[in-house]
Order: structure tokens, then sequence, then C-alpha cells
């Protein structure tokens, strides 16, 4: 079987981290099929605009981990500027790559690429299959009746729609999906490069708190270090290490004045954007996740933090819930200071009621992404069965 997989969310030399989840699926689908890559990018003529002219300078062809990949360019403009019609040039740009006919055609992300990739399918009598992320169903249809409308013509024109949690898949039949046609099967983890490490005991070293995201106010991190600043009151034994970036500016320069006022300069350090190849050592050097955000999916990140063997502190806010329990962590209500700071006291205080070998068996049962990978097979050679 040949399956196309279309997503504007993957890695690149200008970031390693865009996209990783879509692309580490890809790696274990080739076991099943196989597997070519169009990741269409923006096209931007002008130069000296920042990560938009940057894309000018990636290669229109690659191959990443034995997979073939082709940047085709479409036009989207900053700040979601006629956002509603962008399906069209990403259509275009999808038509303009030379592939084999696929047997499937697999998007990420409901609007543009789903959209897009549901009229590429039906002018080449191949189906397609949607996979739902998070802000593509929760954000965008609650931003305008346009992006609406536009994220319903794409579920309703897949023949199948993967919903990344139950939440998820809840979101997509409000929208008008039919019901038969949603699968939930979660994002993953590779247990084999994101493993156990040894704890160390509790009282001999500053505890390790860890953060790995945007460097965005929607992902919590001002309200984590509210609440850090109010335990630091009471307790100096931790540092947070807060990995990731800014898509503007790469850094966390919209925080370090909170992070002034607020006393923390010992108890706090941004590192940006990190080779994901880097994520294990990081996630083995830490004793407690942190990821206080106010809306998402499934988080990957808790998934590998999970098959490290971290406990993981976490927000009501979605996929979480389906993640977190009092076996493998605690969460708390969004944008709630005083509840993030008493479980973190409370766990760092009762740190031994957490078995992380126990966390990582339940990332290996339940998120490899090998068993993951099948699953999603599966519904390939439903959908194309369906379609003949």
């Amino acid at each position: 079987m040949k399956a196309l997989v279309a997503s504007h969310l993957y890695p690149s030399p200008l970031s390693q981290t865009s996209g990783i989840f879509v692309h580490n699926q890809v790696r274990f689908l080739r076991a099943h099929c196989q597997v070519q890559v169009v990741n269409p990018i923006p096209w931007f003529p002008l130069p000296g605009c920042g990560r938009w002219s940057a894309y000018r300078r990636l290669p229109r062809y690659q191959i990443m981990d034995q997979v073939e990949m082709w940047r085709p360019r479409y036009v989207t403009l900053p700040r979601r500027i006629a956002f509603s019609w962008v399906w069209r040039s990403y259509l275009q740009a999808l038509e303009r790559v030379e592939v084999d006919r696929p047997d499937v055609v697999h998007a990420h992300v409901a609007y543009p690429d789903g959209l897009a990739a549901v009229t590429y399918g039906r002018r080449r009598g191949v189906p397609v299959v949607l996979t739902v992320h998070g802000g593509d169903i929760k954000i965008l249809p609650r931003a305008k009746p346009r992006w609406r409308r536009r994220v319903q013509e794409a579920l309703s024109g897949a023949d199948a729609v993967i919903a990344v949690s139950q939440q998820m898949r809840d979101l997509v039949v409000e929208l008008g999906c039919v019901p038969d046609k949603v699968r939930v099967i979660p994002n993953g983890v590779d247990c084999q490069i994101f493993t156990d490490a040894t704890a160390r005991a509790p009282g001999t070293d500053a505890w390790q708190l860890l953060y790995v995201g945007r460097f965005d106010v929607a992902k919590g991190i001002g309200v984590l270090l509210q609440a850090l600043g109010r335990l630091r009151r009471r307790r100096h034994d931790f540092v947070l290490t807060l990995v990731g970036g800014n898509p503007n500016t790469g850094t966390g320069a919209q925080f370090l004045d909170t992070v002034t006022a607020l006393g923390l300069e010992q108890q706090v350090r941004f590192l940006g954007e990190v080779p994901w190849s880097e994520m294990p050592r990081l996630m083995a050097a830490a004793d407690l996740f942190v990821l206080p955000s106010f809306s998402e999916g499934l988080p990957g990140v808790l998934l590998e933090a999970m098959a490290c063997g971290l406990p993981l502190l976490s927000t009501r806010c979605g996929g979480p819930e389906e993640i977190v329990d009092a076996e493998v962590g605690r969460l708390v209500e969004v944008r709630d200071v005083e509840g993030l700071e008493r479980a973190l006291d409370d766990m760092l205080d009762n740190y031994q009621r957490y078995d992380r070998r126990a966390i990582r068996r339940r990332a290996e049962e339940r998120y490899d992404y090998r068993r993951l990978a099948e699953r999603i097979h599966q519904v390939y050679a439903e959908t194309s069965t369906s379609t003949k």
C-alpha cells in the first residue's frame, strides 16, 4: 500500500520540533506501507521578514529517516489574512508534486491541510484519512464562521477521521462529522528512545522541574511562574527548565520581566529550542514534568515524559485528562495559580508515592508508536476497501 502524508507541520532545518509527532508517526508507518510526505510551506518573496523569509532557504526535496519529502510552496499570509481561501493554494501545492498515485492520502490538521487533501483525493479517486490534533477543532471553528465552515467541509469530505483524544472525537461529532467514521487513536512515543531514568533520592539535590513547548501565554507559562513565585516563599529546592521557543523570537524574552519581579532568577532558566534528539537526555535528568496549558489535544510531550517515568502535572484542558490520573501525577484547573502551587508542593513532598516504573509501563502499553502504527494502517486498509 502507498500512503501520501500531507502536513504543513513537519520538522525542517528551521525547526527540528515543528510537527515532530507527524514525522515520528510516519517513521513507524513505514513498517506497514510505503510512505511519501508532502510538507507545503509558505511562499514569501520578501527578504528580512524573520521566519517568513527563512522559508525560502528550505530545500524543496529531502530524504529524512529514509522517507521522501517534498516542500512545495503555497501562499499563506501572516496573521491569517484571507485564511479561508488558503486551502486553494495548498491544494495547488499538492498537485504540483509528482508522486506515484497513492492508495490513501493522510492529512494532518483539518484546515487548510484537510480540506485541500479531501479535494485532492476526490479528483484522483483516492480515499482520504484526516487526523485532527487540537487547535484545528478547538480554536478555528470558534474564531470565525467561515473558518468553521471550512473545517466542517474537511470533516464531511474525509473518508475517515482520526481524533487524538476522546474529547477531540466529541468535538468533531458536534461539528457534524458522522460518528461511525471517527476513530480515536492517540499521539504516540518511541519508548526505545525515551527510556526510564533512575530517580535521585529526595533531598540530594534541587528538584528538577521541566516544561517543553512553545513559549506562549496560552501554554500557561505565566501562570506557572506565578505559582513558583508563591512556592518560593516556603522553599528554594527546585529549578525549572523551560525548553521550546517562541515562534517569532525563539526565546522566553516576554517572560523574563516576570522572572525578575518574582525573584526567580536562580530557579528558572530558558533553554529555547533544542534538537528533538536531545529531549530524552533532558527528560532523563528531570524529576517532574509540568504542562500548565490553557488548551491541548493530546500532548506528545506528556507521553514522552511518561515514557521516561516522570510524574506529570498538567491542567484540565482537554487531552491531559485522558493521560493523567493519580497513579501518574496531578491535574489542576486552567489558570489556577494557587492550585498549581499546592500541587507542586504536594508532589515534591510526597514524591515517593509515584512509581516511575509503573508510569513508564503505561506509556509502553498504551502509547508506543509501534502499536499505534498498526492501528493507523488498519484505518488505511479499511478505508481503501470501503471506497473501492
